[in-house]
């Protein structure tokens, strides 16, 4: 499933070694959480970001 004209994105180059982080599409914030069994979860977040993502790699 591997396409080689999408860009690509090491999960731990974004998560800096968090189980969480925040990320914003638009207005919009998004939970992205890794479980304990190595799955990703992303679920829509009511919570507002306490760190702003600094990176250009999420845009929105």
């Amino acid at each position: 499933m591997s396409n080689p004209n999408l860009p690509s994105i090491k999960l731990k180059e974004i998560m800096a070694d968090s189980k969480k982080i925040i990320l914003r599409h638009g207005d919009k914030p998004y939970l992205l959480s890794i479980t304990r069994r190595g799955k990703l979860i992303l679920t829509a977040s009511e919570e507002p970001s306490s760190q702003p993502i600094t990176s250009t790699l999420v845009s929105g």
